[in-house]
């Protein structure tokens, strides 16, 4: 009966473990270019547990298989290392990306955004084009070699700061 009951639990759980096991679907990802592609890549290349990477330049979705659900958070953690943002799903599970250390309410004249994927021209456009609409905002500085962004202004948000940079599908920690 015992070993019934300890067979019974070893199944259970690996039909648990695989209902964890599946696609994971990161869409409004900023994709502009090859490059991005490959840097999409690299952020996942050696994450355990994960495999399967396909970026879609036209649709900005990137999509992984994920053995479980660490693996699918390890893959978000990844891209936000890498400099990359989205909305993301593991089956019917949002899954979220790590905070970007933005504190509520706070506001500056100078903020400091690091972990940006700027590979490009056009990534730095594109995150330059984001971040000027942000009320207060004076002056966007790329520095594509450190993947980081100084924004400079009078009374900025930080908070819709680093929104508009993960609307536009790149990710953004505060320093």
């Amino acid at each position: 009966m015992f070993a019934r009951a300890l067979s019974a639990i070893g199944l259970l759980a690996a039909t648990s473990l695989q209902l964890c096991a599946g696609e994971v679907e990161v869409s409004g990802v900023h994709l502009c270019c090859a490059s991005c592609v490959k840097g999409v890549d690299a952020a996942l290349k050696d994450v355990d547990g994960v495999s399967g990477v396909k970026s879609d330049r036209e649709s900005k979705t990137v999509k992984f298989t994920a053995d479980d659900d660490k693996a699918a958070e390890a893959g978000i953690k990844a891209l936000a290392k890498g400099g990359f943002h989205g909305t993301a799903r593991h089956g019917d599970a949002k899954l979220e990306f790590p905070d970007s250390g933005a504190k509520d309410g706070a506001k500056a004249s100078q903020i400091k955004i690091k972990q940006v994927h700027l590979c490009c021209g056009a990534c730095v456009r594109a995150a330059d084009e984001a971040i000027s609409k942000v009320s207060g905002v004076a002056n966007v500085t790329a520095d594509r070699d450190a993947s980081s962004i100084e924004v400079t202004g009078d009374n900025v948000s930080v908070q819709d700061v680093v929104k508009a940079l993960n609307e536009a599908g790149f990710n953004a920690t505060v320093e």
